[in-house]
């Protein structure tokens, strides 16, 4: 096994070698030559291109078309009626309400006024979609974001996926829109002087429609297994960066990967999402729904790519990743770049629609920039970083075009993607370490019996947590020690898929495993978030009853997956 190992690591170091700087950006200047919004030709005049250079690399091609829940912004004012007149240049956001088609009026009041009722609040920041129901719950008429110096577009919706009858009230009701800076300000100064009538006028298109989607596959010898590789087509503007970089890295990834397919143990399946941010990741979310079967039985695991190769993307120590990737990204990128890896726990964003089939996940977004440079820009940014500060001042802008991508980074990236891919698809047992996940469920489970005291007792599930990462260890130990064969890979590596859908259904997802989580702020284990809530909460009142109900149920989806999970390595004590 030690030797086979050395052979790959050697195969691995020719093909990170071998990516082409000059092929990344032909390819993102390529792509980046259109205009991608969802549900246009120009999104499926992308695809056909690069389904074009999948097939000349020697991939199996489909593109076919699917419903999406997809809404664009198409127009919006934001004038100033009053104490005097003043125009300002605005931004709608996908999933708001369109005023009528004459506008509407109200007075302008901070966010902490205290009755918000018929007025039009003003906020700082992206757009929110808990901000602004919790604003529409309180009355608000409509809702004005103060951005930085630049409008940033951002949808306005908590939804994964397209509605259900349970989660189309979520929709937003009321009109969103953002300023600038310098506009806000302008605002906010005469609001100092008294009161501010304010009229805004948007259209927003939503509803249903066709959105293409491009698979393409190259199977490995002797097995229908496979790793997802996606990064979504669909953009704002041209989308140079967003995404236009990350599609150049998954097809220069193909491209080299395809030269050594002989080695391969999985097949590698890549996929084209649309409806990224025009519809809430519709399509990974669609793909999850009608292919659900077959990827709990054959997929591997799912690899992201999104905005690659930014100007000034010096940040790659703090790559979203699963507690199980972690090492797998720490070797690839301290190997490749010689930087210490830190990590940050993936969220639920980024076409991370795959929680619910429990494939194990590793990176979103890759590279960002410094944010000691970037404090004052609202950029994407995802986790509580220590160093990384978003994606860039162009950001879902206009100014995302070709002048915007470095070479030298977007080669840098695409070698840690090229690296990671690799291991996965030629590893004879993937390169997960399930003991970090269950460290991070111990100390979860660990610190919120801390916080609820005699609320609720959590101690048979530290037991049995404990269990798991005993047997755990055992196994783990063998494999480290080099007491697994070769032949007795695949086994262990049916049984780490069947692990991983247990483990990642515990620490990534809430929901029925075939429903999907709202987008936002996730809990390390979704299921004993109400936990949290309890700890704080007056025993005597009557939330305190619906929190112990609600966390005993999902405490008792969380001991069933943990059970079955310690279940799985009883070979292995």
């Amino acid at each position: 096994m030690k030797e086979y190992l050395k052979q790959l690591e050697i195969i691995e170091d020719s093909l990170v070698d071998s990516v082409d700087g000059e092929k990344l950006m032909g390819y993102t200047s390529d792509i980046a030559k259109w205009v991608r919004i969802s549900g246009t030709q120009e999104e499926v005049d992308s695809l056909l291109y690069c389904e074009k250079v999948m097939q000349e690399i020697g991939y199996n091609t489909k593109l076919t078309y699917h419903d999406a829940f997809i809404s664009v912004p198409v127009e919006s004012h934001v004038e100033m009626l009053s104490p005097k007149q003043m125009s300002f240049k605005s931004l709608t956001h996908c999933f708001t309400k369109s005023t009528a088609e004459n506008g509407m009026e109200g007075f302008a009041v901070e966010a902490d006024c205290p009755n918000i009722r018929g007025l039009i609040v003003m906020i700082d920041g992206l757009p929110n979609a808990d901000q602004v129901r919790d604003m529409q719950q309180m009355g608000a008429a409509a809702v004005i974001y103060v951005q930085d110096n630049h409008l940033h577009n951002s949808p306005v919706s908590s939804l994964w996926g397209g509605p259900t009858e349970k989660t189309e009230k979520l929709l937003p009701q009321i009109p969103v829109v953002s300023v600038v800076r310098q506009d806000g300000a302008a605002i906010r100064e005469q609001m100092k002087k008294g009161t501010v009538k304010i009229w805004i006028q948007t259209v927003v298109d939503t509803g249903w429609r066709k959105v293409p989607l491009l698979e393409a596959e190259m199977k490995a010898e002797d097995t229908d297994d496979f790793l997802l590789f996606g990064s979504h087509i669909d953009s704002w503007d041209y989308g140079a960066m967003d995404n236009g970089a990350a599609n150049a890295t998954m097809i220069e990834c193909a491209r080299l990967l395809a030269s050594e397919q002989r080695s391969w143990k999985r097949g590698l399946r890549l996929a084209f999402w649309a409806g990224h941010s025009q519809g809430k990741f519709f399509s990974s979310a669609w793909y999850a729904d009608n292919h659900f079967e077959e990827l709990e039985k054959h997929c591997v695991g799912y690899v992201y790519v999104d905005s690659t190769g930014g100007k000034d993307a010096v940040i790659i120590d703090e790559a979203p990743v699963m507690p199980q990737t972690k090492k797998l990204a720490a070797s690839v990128i301290e190997k490749q770049t010689g930087v210490t890896f830190i990590g940050k726990r993936i969220g639920h964003f980024a076409d991370q629609s795959f929680y619910g089939v429990g494939l194990t996940s590793i990176f979103g977004t890759f590279s960002e920039q410094d944010i000691e440079k970037t404090r004052d820009i609202l950029s994407f940014r995802t986790g509580t970083p220590k160093h990384a500060g978003g994606l860039g001042w162009w950001w879902h802008t206009r100014h995302d075009t070709m002048d915007i991508i470095d070479k030298d980074i977007l080669v840098r990236d695409t070698k840690v993607y090229v690296g990671v891919v690799w291991r996965l698809l030629c590893f004879p047992i993937l390169p997960y370490d399930f003991r970090e996940a269950v460290k991070e469920m111990k100390e979860t489970v660990r610190s919120l019996s801390s916080s609820l005291g005699d609320r609720f007792d959590l101690m048979l599930l530290e037991e049995r947590i404990n269990q798991l990462a005993s047997r755990l260890d055992n196994l783990y130990n063998r494999i480290e020690n080099n007491e697994v064969s070769i032949e007795d890979a695949e086994n262990i590596n049916t049984m780490l898929l069947k692990l991983s859908h247990k483990i990642v259904r515990i620490t990534f997802h809430g929901e029925n495993h075939f429903d999907f989580d709202l987008s936002g702020a996730m809990y390390p284990i979704p299921s004993l978030s109400d936990g949290v809530r309890l700890a704080d909460c007056d025993k005597a009142s009557y939330r305190y009853f619906v929190l112990r109900t609600q966390l005993m149920r999902g405490y008792n989806r969380v001991m069933s997956y943990v059970s079955e999970a310690v279940d799985l390595l009883k070979d292995y004590i």
